[in-house]
Parts: structure tokens; C-alpha cells; sequence
């Protein structure tokens, strides 16, 4: 019987720290997500289609001097991330958008394949638009768009 309360004794603390340990607030969580559409609108790209691939700390600012961007991103994001900035021009009415088909990681590159949302017929807005997205890649590995 005093073999059982001894070893009840010692079992009992170890039980409580590792039910405090447990309950700790301190716990990371990880996204292991390989992208992130941080802005997609219909309003605010440029006039003609084109899509930039940034790498680099000097094309990064422009998107940290972006007011409706830089609630999303942090200034030391580009030394482990790349981004995308797909404009799709301006369009004569609403409904247009940009999506994210996939994104394949491999061996030496990343593959993104995005995807231009046409509007559903009978119901546009007809208004000038300049559909937009940027994308973050959390990979500082080359990118392929297709």
C-alpha cells in the first residue's frame, strides 16, 4: 500500500505540468498554406493587363505604400515570400475578377496557374472597372505563371 501512495505522489505532479504545460497560450500555430490572395477588388488595378512577379525589396515597397496591402504584409515578408500582381485592364463593366486555379510547389519552381473570372451574363455592372489581385507566395522559390 505504500509502494502505491509513493508512486501516486510522484505521478500526481508530473500529471499537473503537463496539463499546465498543455494550456499554455504560447502554442504557434503554422500555416503551411503555399498562397495567399491578400487583395482581389474590382477597383484599383492598372489600365492594361499585366501581371509583375515580386521578389525583390526594392519592388516590394511599392505594395508596403499601398493603403488596402500594407494591413496584410510586413516589411520583412519579402525575405520569405514573393508576391503577384495580376491586372486584368480595365473593363467596360463589373463581374470581372482574377482567381487563384493552383499552386504547385516542385523541385526547383513554383507553379501558379491563375484563372480570369468573366461576369455571368444578364447581371454586370456597368461601370468602368480595374480588376485586380496580389498574391503571396510563401516560397522564395522562382515562379511559373501559366
Amino acid at each position: 500500500m505504500k509502494l502505491k501512495n509513493d508512486t501516486m505522489k510522484k505521478l500526481i505532479p508530473i500529471l499537473i505540468l503537463a496539463f499546465l504545460y498543455s494550456c499554455s497560450t504560447t502554442k504557434k500555430t503554422v500555416d503551411n498554406k503555399l498562397y495567399n490572395v491578400l487583395v482581389s477588388s474590382e477597383y484599383g488595378g492598372g489600365n492594361f493587363r499585366f501581371y509583375e512577379i515580386i521578389t525583390e525589396t526594392k519592388e516590394f515597397k511599392m505594395l508596403l505604400g499601398d493603403d488596402e496591402i500594407k494591413k496584410f504584409v510586413k516589411p520583412d515578408d519579402i525575405k520569405t515570400s514573393n508576391f503577384i500582381l495580376v491586372n486584368l485592364g480595365e473593363k467596360s463593366n463589373g463581374g470581372y475578377g482574377v482567381e487563384v486555379e493552383s499552386v504547385v510547389e516542385e523541385v526547383d519552381k513554383i507553379v501558379v496557374t491563375i484563372k480570369e473570372i468573366e461576369p455571368k451574363k444578364g447581371n454586370v455592372t456597368m461601370a468602368i472597372t480595374n480588376p485586380y489581385a496580389v498574391i503571396r507566395i510563401n516560397s522564395k522559390k522562382p515562379i511559373e505563371i501559366k
